[in-house]
């Protein structure tokens, strides 16, 4: 009788670290608004801005060092783009919607999300703007200093045809 209910713990501690966790509402709110902030600087990396240094969230250093080649080669896409004719873009406007979040333990949390972009033409007769929309997924850690960007990526299956200006993803990205 002692080994089954031993056996019975178990079972339930194992299932309940497998049921799925629920984050705060504002846990929840702070992730959207870093996902947000995120994408919207990214964005900004190929505009005419001032530009600063980062994206504006906390990151790994494993992320830092992978955004800091992005930065650059961003900065470089602000170049071509800005270049004497085309005159780049003067802003972005970045927008998201969360479509899924995942909380599979108490310290990560993954983010599943759609960004709708528009960048505006710095010089432009007629058309205003060009548009983009794509999916990310945004993984964030819970850190003892708050939440952390850990990985971002788009989601698993996506196809990497023509990237938005933003986004890099092997040669055609490299335009």
């Amino acid at each position: 009788m002692r080994q089954a209910a031993v056996l019975f713990v178990l079972v339930l501690l194992l299932a309940a670290s497998a049921a799925p966790r629920h984050l705060s509402p504002h846990d929840q709110r702070q992730i959207e608004e870093m996902a947000q902030r995120y994408l919207q600087h990214r964005a900004d990396k190929v505009t005419n801005r001032p530009q600063t240094p980062g994206f504006g969230v906390p990151t790994t250093d494993a992320l830092a060092a992978e955004l800091r080649t992005d930065e650059t080669r961003l900065g470089a896409r602000r170049t071509l783009l800005g270049s004497p004719g085309s005159g780049g873009y003067s802003r972005a406007e970045v927008n998201t919607s969360l479509l899924r979040l995942n909380v599979p333990n108490g310290g990560v949390v993954v983010v599943h999300l759609r960004e709708l972009t528009h960048l505006y033409f710095e010089r432009s007769r007629s058309v205003t703007h060009t548009s983009y929309g794509m999916t990310h997924v945004l993984i964030f850690n819970s850190t003892t200093t708050g939440w952390v960007l850990a990985v971002a990526t788009r989601p698993p299956h996506s196809k990497c045809g023509l990237p938005p200006e933003t986004q890099f993803c092997g040669p055609l990205s490299e335009r």
